[in-house]
């Protein structure tokens, strides 16, 4: 699987999970506002999620800045070969030697 999809997957189970969390949460609020641990542990839980959420976005983004920076690099290598080949066929041309 392309890594973007893995990205959009998994970015997809954690909204999801978000959202079972958040709802499982307001459920209890209103029907057993007493079950202050569970409340409270479902609002932690979300708050989790959400910076595992923010760090994917975050890893994401560098990610893509590291594949056009690799992708500059691979254009740069090629004009450079390019270059070394152009100035080798010179040199036949002239009779030198390397």
């Amino acid at each position: 699987m392309d890594i973007g999809l893995k990205l959009l997957y998994i970015k997809g189970l954690i909204q999801k999970n978000i959202w079972k969390v958040k709802l499982t949460r307001e459920e209890l609020q209103e029907k057993r506002p007493e079950a202050s641990a569970y409340i409270n542990g479902a609002k932690q839980t979300e708050n989790d999620l959400k910076q595992v959420q923010l760090a994917i976005v975050e890893l994401e983004t560098e990610l893509r800045l590291h594949g056009r920076e690799i992708n500059r690099c691979l254009h740069i290598n090629g004009e450079l070969k390019k270059r070394i080949e152009e100035l080798e066929h010179e040199l036949k041309f002239k009779n030198v030697e390397l």
